[in-house]
């Protein structure tokens, strides 16, 4: 192992596009193995720079970097044989993943940051710019260390180059992945302070017998079985539809105590499946002890491979997100996981961004957050191609969850109301909040001088994304209205 020193060293030297030692190309598959290694500490090491602590550490992160240096791997053979030095193919290999970790601690990571900080500040244009450079620098990387393989001229370098680059990064863009540290903050235990304020008042102590239904599934058995679910789940996504944006739905339904959330959840589903054309480009991921066997979960790494796998099949240019959140609110902004007795973590604003940087990056984007205290989410998550809808102001509740609702306020007037007299989501949230306001005013007119707060739903948009819609929307053809039914009335899911 005395010369994984030096391909490291020999790794930062391709990445800034400096060719490698020739005594490189003569190391041994121990020295590939001993990169790896140290993938997997430096990708831990950004994740904890990434991560806020407390940090728990996520076992399928580790897949993630072995398929990344699995695919590396296959790249280097191509580039050997290309080159006709079949017998450098570990050489090249561990240059190359040296290469790939160097390039990730000092391109791709601080590139992020960057790219993130512009577009946060709407500083779209410099944005895309820069993360074009950051997508494109490993294809410059191959390029000048395929010339240098086999200096055979500069078309025989990019053809060399193009196909290590469909391997090893492109291929990439399809598989599912995991970050290897998440948060350890808030569990089920503290999840219960998230209850919103109107059913904290009304709601009636569980008994005994639905303490016991609530549990009745194996909870080891239900987390083994998820990467199964999910994966289930995300092959029956259609393939996009080229020449015509194309809209992928993902509604995530996160309290099990209340089926309300599960009915908005599979409500979106059967909505925008028959009326707005997205029939096989929905995803639903849902907290209730009737489907822990038969949805993947609503928590966040599940939530993170979707759209991660969303992303490898849509045109980021022509299709649109559409990214439907239900469920109880904090006022610090948390949305609540929960499925007791598993362990779920927390969502915050920050969760929910970072789930959003997909490779390769999703730009068209409708977010609906309806939850207490929703307004909270609208700077983390707006930019000038995302629309931000929320349910509440960022100091507000929201109302029309609990044990005896089936739909949330918001949910029946966006929903179930406006998008089935209009195809505009713009023109729906101007709806639902009219509706919600003159529902909340009736309830205050019978408070018996109770106090009652208006919600007040949010919205942020741009002209681009505005636009965007408007040319979607032209090429729709809308379906007949979908009424609304509580979830357990679906025989089927509409995907199906």
């Amino acid at each position: 192992m005395h010369s994984l020193p030096a391909t490291l060293i020999d790794g930062l030297r391709a990445a800034l596009f400096r060719h490698p030692r020739d005594a490189a190309m003569s190391v041994g598959a121990d020295i590939f193995v001993g990169v790896l290694l140290v993938y997997l500490m430096v990708s831990l090491g950004i994740g904890m720079l990434d991560t806020p602590p407390p940090w728990r550490f996520v076992t399928a992160g580790v897949p993630t970097v072995l398929c990344d240096s699995m695919l590396t791997l296959v790249a280097a053979w191509m580039l050997a044989l290309l080159a006709g030095r079949r017998g450098a193919v570990w050489g090249v290999a561990s240059v190359l993943l040296a290469a790939t970790v160097a390039t990730a601690l000092v391109i791709h990571w601080p590139l992020s940051h960057a790219v993130s900080a512009l577009a946060g500040n709407d500083h779209v244009v410099l944005a895309t710019l820069l993360e074009l450079v950051r997508r494109g620098w490993w294809f410059l990387v191959l390029l000048a260390f395929a010339h240098w393989l086999a200096p055979r001229g500069l078309p025989h370098a990019v053809a060399c180059a193009l196909l290590a680059y469909a391997v090893s990064a492109a291929a990439w863009w399809w598989l599912p992945q995991s970050p290897l540290l998440l948060t350890a903050s808030t569990t089920v235990e503290s999840a219960a302070e998230m209850v919103d304020a109107d059913e904290a008042t009304d709601a009636a102590p569980a008994t005994p017998a639905e303490d016991e239904a609530k549990a009745d599934f194996d909870a080891e058995q239900a987390m083994y079985a998820q990467p199964a679910l999910l994966d289930a789940a995300l092959s029956k996504l259609a393939p996009q539809v080229p020449g015509k944006p194309d809209l992928y739905v993902v509604a995530f339904a996160g309290d099990a105590q209340e089926d309300v959330f599960r009915n908005e959840a599979e409500y979106v589903e059967d909505l925008f499946s028959k009326r707005f054309g997205a029939n096989g480009h929905v995803v639903v991921l849902e907290n209730n002890v009737q489907t822990v066997t038969t949805r993947p979960l609503a928590n966040w790494t599940n939530l993170h491979r979707t759209l991660q796998a969303i992303a490898g099949r849509m045109d980021p240019a022509e299709d649109i997100l559409l990214l439907y959140l239900s469920t109880h609110g904090s006022d610090d902004h948390q949305l609540l996981v929960d499925l007791d007795p598993l362990p779920l973590n927390q969502i915050g604003p920050d969760d929910i961004a970072d789930a959003l940087k997909t490779t390769p990056a999703m730009r068209w984007k409708v977010i609906v957050v309806n939850a207490c205290y929703s307004g909270g989410f609208v700077d983390a998550l707006r930019d000038d191609s995302t629309m931000v809808m929320t349910s509440a102001r960022a100091d507000r509740t929201s109302f029309g969850c609990g044990a005896d609702s089936d739909i949330t306020y918001f949910g029946k007037a966006f929903l179930a109301e406006a998008l089935n007299k209009t195809t505009s989501l713009r023109e729906a949230f101007d709806l639902a909040r009219a509706s919600v306001d003159e529902w909340e005013s009736a309830d205050a007119s019978h408070a018996e001088g109770k106090a009652v707060e208006h919600s007040e739903p949010q919205i942020a948009s741009s002209p681009s994304i505005e636009a965007k819609l408007a040319t979607w929307r032209r090429a729709l053809h809308a379906g007949p209205t979908v009424p609304f039914k509580p979830a357990p009335e679906w025989s089927t899911h509409a995907s199906q």
